[in-house]
């Protein structure tokens, strides 16, 4: 959670007089633009874009009239209709939609404090529109940047690594490219369809994914063979990952990859619950079985979630598609696997199978920007957040650029009382957006040695044992604490169960811990005011002071450490049901003899 970036608090300009000097930019009229809005207790309105064909080389961008206490000296606010208007009159712009603050309706809107966040115009436009139109002082424009999981100038060939991405003009491609074919099977011969894998060669990186047979075709544009450096291979479940560097390939011959099963590490899982090492790190195993999520509303903001999983279907409460490319209620499918990934970490049920969630019976709700997500759309899923009355949203995304609307925006689901949570970025670098904003508590990864296969991802380790910075995560000012963030077994798309990493995953943890504070600590359970920032700002507080240094560890990648649920919680640490956990402990997260 960085000092810098964001956080201002102003109006939206709506009070506003004439515009200055915006009309240079306007032009006859034509077009509607499309509009959304997000009233208490209703879904946002659907997208529609404007009556004019998109043209070539055009841009999609942010228009907002800037605050009035951000203007300088002398010049006047414009309102924002006056502004919309205008967009809509210029033939250059094409308007698409328009995120509007959410407000109560009638007397509720007058204890709300007014926005920081303004009105703001989705539009195409040229580049060169843009650039005129940002230069005058009232009005905000910015590129409303794609949604990502990892900075695009970051490229993962698969956990433990980060290198900068290769420039395809600076690979030397093959006349002939070459042909790897990649069979995955588990220990047992049986075959692992719908299985990643990835190629990482010196030139460039090759992807496919196994069909039935599990056999995947792989090209290799610019590298032979034996140029490979490293084969990645993730399982959609079932599996551990696997990662061999240095995996020298043979030419013309196939390679046979055998993976190993969860259920060979876990004895008698799915059907026998599994904890693994997060919840002796996080000392979760020292929290009274009664502490769950009840009555705590948490928003994952991710790709959606698979409600047909067993461990999931009774916890995610409802969503919403803010992409809206197969119809309003798709939230309900996960393209990626990774909202579903998170969503059991956070809260899936104790049904004595599987895994459990930290807070499980908290109410879940699952808003979609993946795929295809822009900054637009996580405006209008932060607005979701402030009417539906989220107590805590996890923010699993990033974007290349700072947005000032973004911070804005944030801002007020702080204000409203709005916990917002995001992973620190898998970086191995500087913090990510939104992480760095002063108003979000930034998760950093801990990994621990020995607490997966040997067969699994590589990962640069310290030799001791215990946690330890997970190579990836992000590095520097901002940090706040960290949680186990690799080889966490969770919920899979398909009702299976997966083993994941990330900051992401890490987020989830403390996403949990910070459910079971609103639903049990004395002081925010009892706080005469509930979803305010001052609960926001304590609850913050005492995650952070909860937390255990990581031995050895640069404070710049861990923060205050790693969450410590007892201390968070307040339990006397005297309450040990299970003391034998106090040991050392294998990877399933059983106690050694």
């Amino acid at each position: 959670m960085s000092e810098q970036g964001g956080g201002v608090k102003s109006g939206n300009g709506d009070e506003g007089t004439k515009p200055h000097d915006v009309r240079s930019a306007a032009a006859p009229p034509s077009g509607e633009p499309a509009s959304r809005s997000g009233r208490q207790g209703e879904q946002p309105q659907s997208r529609a874009a404007g009556s004019r064909g998109r043209r070539e080389g055009w841009g999609r961008y942010l228009v907002a009239p800037r605050p009035l206490g951000l203007l300088a000296g002398g010049v006047p606010p414009i309102e924002a209709s006056a502004l919309f208007t205008l967009l809509e009159e210029d033939p250059d712009v094409e308007p698409v939609a328009q995120v509007r603050p959410s407000r109560s309706r009638g007397l509720g809107a007058i204890a709300e404090p007014y926005p920081a966040c303004p009105p703001v115009a989705v539009v195409m436009m040229p580049e060169e529109r843009a650039r005129a139109l940002a230069v005058n002082p009232q009005v905000v424009v910015e590129i409303d940047q794609p949604l990502t999981y990892t900075p695009d100038s970051w490229a993962s060939g698969g956990p433990g690594t980060a290198a900068p991405v290769s420039d395809p003009a600076l690979s030397v491609p093959l006349a002939e490219p070459a042909r790897l074919s990649v069979r995955v099977q588990g220990a047992d011969g049986e075959t692992v369809p719908a299985a990643h894998v990835w190629v990482i060669g010196t030139g460039a990186t090759a992807h496919a994914i196994t069909g039935p047979d599990g056999r995947a075709e792989l090209i290799l544009a610019a590298d032979t063979p034996a140029t490979v450096k490293a084969l990645y291979v993730r399982p959609a479940s079932g599996y551990w990952p696997l990662r061999l560097d240095d995996p020298r390939l043979r030419d013309g011959a196939e390679t046979t990859v055998e993976l190993t099963a969860l259920a060979e590490t876990f004895e008698g899982f799915p059907d026998r619950a599994v904890t693994g090492w997060r919840w002796q790190a996080m000392r979760l195993h020292q929290i009274p079985p009664t502490y769950r999520g009840h009555g705590i509303k948490i928003a994952l903001i991710d790709s959606g979630t698979d409600i047909t999983h067993p461990d999931l279907k009774d916890t995610v409460h409802t969503g919403y598609d803010f992409t809206r490319l197969s119809g309003e209620r798709s939230w309900h499918t996960d393209a990626t696997g990774h909202g579903t990934w998170c969503a059991g970490i956070i809260a899936a049920a104790d049904n004595r199978t599987g895994i459990t969630g930290i807070a499980a019976e908290a109410e879940l709700h699952a808003l979609k920007l993946f795929p295809d997500g822009h900054v637009s759309d996580l405006l209008e899923a932060v607005d979701y957040c402030i009417t539906h009355h989220i107590d805590i949203a996890q923010l699993n995304l990033t974007y290349p650029l700072p947005s000032q609307l973004v911070a804005w925006k944030l801002l007020d689901a702080h204000t409203a009382g709005t916990a917002l949570i995001a992973p620190a970025g898998d970086t191995t670098g500087p913090l990510t957006q939104p992480a760095a904003l002063p108003q979000v508590l930034a998760v950093g990864a801990l990994a621990h040695t020995g607490a997966q296969p040997a067969v699994g991802p590589a990962l640069l380790q310290p030799p001791w044992p215990g946690p330890c910075p997970a190579p990836f995560t992000a590095t520097g000012p901002g940090v706040d604490l960290t949680a186990p963030g690799t080889a966490i077994i969770t919920t899979a798309p398909g009702g299976g169960y997966t083993a994941a990493d990330g900051t992401a995953i890490a987020a989830a943890h403390i996403t949990g811990l910070a459910a079971l504070l609103l639903a049990h600590h004395d002081q925010l359970r009892t706080h005469p005011m509930p979803r305010t920032p001052m609960q926001t700002s304590q609850l913050y507080t005492l995650l952070r002071t909860a937390c255990r240094p990581v031995f050895a560890a640069d404070p710049a990648r861990t923060g205050a450490g790693i969450a410590d649920a007892p201390t968070a919680l307040g339990i006397a640490t005297a309450w040990q049901h299970h003391a034998a956990a106090e040991q050392p402990f294998t990877a399933a997260g059983y106690p050694q003899p």
